[in-house]
């Protein structure tokens, strides 16, 4: 966890340095280097924890003298001060404003490890380092953090100039075996190549997990530790079938060829190599087979060191055990160390990255995999997810009580002249409204209402998330967007269809390497568009109706019945006219008789569900599609003590049905 941070300093900053105070160019009493708030959460992304973080800093006292003293970040406002050594040597009267003040800082440690220096405007190495693109975000940003290959170039050009101070970062070179291939692909390039597959660390854990139910784990463990007490590192265990030592080897070969069960979710061979190494630097597997425990690492610098596909098989350092070591009689743990922090810190007001990093992880892997946590994936048994021994909760984006389910459609895809051709399910789902929602979840209260339409939105905008949700092996691959079939449309919004297909169906589709996305030839898009016309109609139907108008009961009006709606139905529980009483000025509505009893039409699963409303009165939600009761409810709608009779006799199926 070693970045470099860059700033070019400003005139007010400069009275950290005694050398500047006494020319008598000092502006102000600031005592300290300003430190961005991004950039403190790039480095520390568990900062918003504390109000200082304590670093030991080595630096250049004087001209001949290299000392070791601890400073401090310490929080000021939405932004931090670098603080707790003012330098007293006449070294430092070369300080002007736009000098490069240049940190190495280890926060893998605590307190954390750093060595900095400040460079003259006319020093070599200044412009050395401002003239790479490396620097480039100096340019709108007044301070940055850089990470490994971000800054290979500045970490070389410190360790050449300030060799006290700085190592010089490891280069890139080859060496050349006389008895070796030449046209064997480069090793640190291919790394590099598989590093850029388009994987977020989101979508590499679930690749990752991928590996671990294609070889029948049910039960899966993420160790995702705070990265500023041991590092930026990750570990995956499961309980799966394991791999001996020779199939482990074969394992760790990028792009190995070999022939896939029909429910394996794998595709490339590269998928636990390139998910790995989009992440981090060094990757180690560890796995139990028939009580044989293996392990093998693939380390980027010591690729860089020998130029050759050299493996490592070190034991795995103890500080890892812990999250590594397997129990079972099998399974496999994917170490991660070394890795690297996002490239865009994220941010939601008030929560540290890291558990926001955290937290994004859970939601991921609870929507992609939610029909192999449920036990809905076909071929595979229920699969347990925990994070830091949380459970992963399921999140099913086409699931509510209230979503239409329209019946399922299928379609052919020809995959080649003497293949058969692919089946693709289609199944479009149309989604209740926001105000729908409201309504049904209003018993549960403000937070259960914003929950679940936060989950159903995917936390995001509905509009956004309207589309095709593609299915590869049950196991969500590519959700939102029309992939080029419809346009995105307000009046659509509520519609998702599942797009449920088989490995045979991956060419044709074109499934890419990371398993990310999709692309439609035109003959499929027609075939959609075709087979969602429906859904579609429905969809739009469902946003364009408009909520009954409630009509004010007489005050005679005891039963307060549902005013009809527009199409046959109810339209909710109305509360009760209120009374003519005031208590200091407001009017208060007379609560429903505990006996109410009141049926809603509406869109849901199964015949008829009972509730009991926040009033206490017996709510019956009745299926919209179950015509014979729908036409009863609204023949008896004015007659309270008929509902009552319907609500008893309901309750009698319900006690016979589960008898």
């Amino acid at each position: 966890m070693i970045f470099t941070v860059l700033r070019r300093l400003q005139h007010s900053e400069l009275g950290m340095f005694h050398a500047y105070r006494k020319l008598g160019k000092e502006g102000s009493k600031q005592r300290a280097v300003n430190f961005d708030g991004d950039v403190v959460d790039r480095v520390f992304p568990s900062a918003k924890d504390t109000d200082k973080i304590l670093i030991d800093c080595t630096y250049q006292q004087d001209a001949s003298t290299i000392d070791t003293v601890q400073q401090w970040l310490k929080r000021q406002d939405k932004n931090w001060r670098f603080e707790g050594n003012c330098p007293k040597s006449d070294y430092y009267n070369f300080v002007e404003p736009g000098c490069l003040f240049a940190m190495t800082v280890d926060a893998g440690v605590t307190p954390a490890k750093a060595s900095w220096v400040v460079i003259p405007n006319t020093a070599p190495s200044y412009r050395i380092i401002l003239d790479h693109a490396e620097s480039g975000g100096l340019a709108s940003a007044s301070m940055i953090a850089l990470y490994g290959d971000e800054c290979a170039h500045v970490r070389r050009v410190l360790g050449s100039h300030y060799p006290d101070l700085f190592e010089e970062a490891p280069g890139m070179f080859l060496k050349k075996d006389d008895n070796e291939n030449d046209m064997a692909p480069d090793p640190v390039g291919t790394f590099h190549m598989l590093a850029n597959a388009g994987h977020d660390l989101q979508s590499a854990i679930a690749d990752l997990v991928d590996n671990a139910i294609s070889e029948g784990a049910t039960s899966i463990d993420i160790t995702f530790p705070n990265p500023n007490n041991g590092g930026r590192w990750m570990c995956i265990r499961d309980n799966g079938d394991g791999m001996s030592p020779e199939e482990l080897r074969k394992a760790m070969i990028v792009g190995k060829r070999r022939a896939y069960d029909p429910r394996n979710l794998g595709r490339y061979g590269f998928g636990l190599k390139g998910a790995s190494w989009s992440q981090a630097d060094t990757l180690t597997v560890m796995s139990k087979k028939n009580g044989v425990v293996s392990n093998l690492t693939w380390d980027k610098e010591h690729l860089e060191r020998t130029g050759r596909w050299a493996v490592l098989d070190d034991p795995i350092p103890e500080q890892y055990m812990y999250a590594a070591t397997l129990s079972g009689v099998a399974g496999t743990s994917v170490l991660l160390t070394n890795m690297r922090p996002p490239a865009k810190t994220p941010a939601v007001r008030g929560v540290d990255p890291y558990n926001v990093e955290v937290a994004e992880v859970h939601k991921h892997l609870g929507l992609v995999f939610h029909r192999f946590l449920t036990g809905d994936a076909r071929g595979h048994n229920p699969v347990a997810i925990m994070i830091n021994g949380v459970h992963v909760t399921p999140n099913n984006p086409l699931l509510h009580p209230l979503t239409k389910q329209h019946a399922q459609k299928q379609i052919e895809c020809q995959t080649g002249d003497k293949t058969p051709p692919a089946k693709i399910t289609l199944q479009a789902h149309v989604l209740p409204t926001e105000e729908q929602i409201k309504q049904h979840h209003a018993q549960e209260g403000e937070v259960a209402v914003r929950s679940e339409l936060e989950r159903l939105s995917l936390g995001g905008r509905m509009n956004e998330n309207q589309g095709l949700y593609f299915y590869r092996l049950d196991r969500l691959i590519k959700w939102g967007g029309w992939c080029g079939v419809f346009a995105e449309d307000e009046h659509t919004k509520l519609l998702r269809v599942a797009v449920d297909f088989e490995r045979d169906a991956d060419d044709a589709m074109k499934v890419n390497i990371s398993k990310r996305e999709v692309q439609l030839s035109v003959r499929l898009r027609e075939a959609i568009k075709e087979a969602v016309k429906e859904g579609r109609a429905d969809a739009r139907s469902r946003y364009d109706k408009k909520p009954a108008k409630p009509q004010k009961p007489t005050p005679n009006d005891k039963n307060n019945a549902p005013t009809p709606s527009p199409n046959g139905g109810t339209g909710g529980p109305q509360p009760p006219t209120p009374a003519n009483v005031t208590t200091g000025g407001s009017r208060r509505p007379t609560p429903a008789p505990a006996d109410q009893v009141i049926f809603r039409i509406v869109a849901m699963e199964g015949k008829w569900q009972k509730s009991q409303g926040f009033l206490k009165e017996t709510m019956i939600q009745v299926n919209e599609n179950f015509l014979p009761l729908v036409s009863l409810v609204q023949t008896i709608e004015n007659n309270s003590e008929a509902k009552k009779a319907l609500a008893e006799f309901l309750d009698t199926l319900d006690v016979q049905a589960n008898a």
